[in-house]
């Protein structure tokens, strides 16, 4: 009986396996450099905490944040699958096949390899 089910499951292709990943937007509102520079007690400047950090004090496109995000994940080979709404914030499910997965680490471990051999004495 075993074998006669071990002969039907070779003949149909492998169900893939999946990688998840859960990710929860969080609204927050603008960093202030004025705020920061009072909890400081002036120290710092608000201009000088501008210049020095402008990443962190640039005003920015909330929605452009979100889709530069989500095209990373999909360069990445992330799918959206769900998104949900939990109390008022939107929880998004990506998944991708775990060969991918194995690929995307292989590729990211192939640079550090190269610069390795690169220093070896030959």
């Amino acid at each position: 009986m075993f074998q006669r089910l071990r002969q039907r499951l070779r003949g149909t292709p492998a169900q893939p396996l999946w990688e998840y990943k859960v990710v929860q937007l969080v609204a927050q509102p603008p960093a202030s450099p004025e705020d920061a520079s009072r909890k400081l007690g002036g120290s710092l400047s608000a201009e000088a905490l501008r210049s020095q950090f402008p990443e962190y004090y640039a005003n920015q496109n909330g929605r452009r944040q979100i889709n530069d995000f989500l095209n990373r994940l999909g360069d990445d080979g992330w799918e959206l699958v769900q998104v949900q709404q939990i109390a008022d914030l939107p929880l998004m499910v990506f998944k991708r096949p775990k060969r991918l997965a194995a690929a995307a680490n292989l590729a990211k471990q192939e640079p550090e390899a190269e610069e390795h051999h690169a220093q070896q004495p030959c």
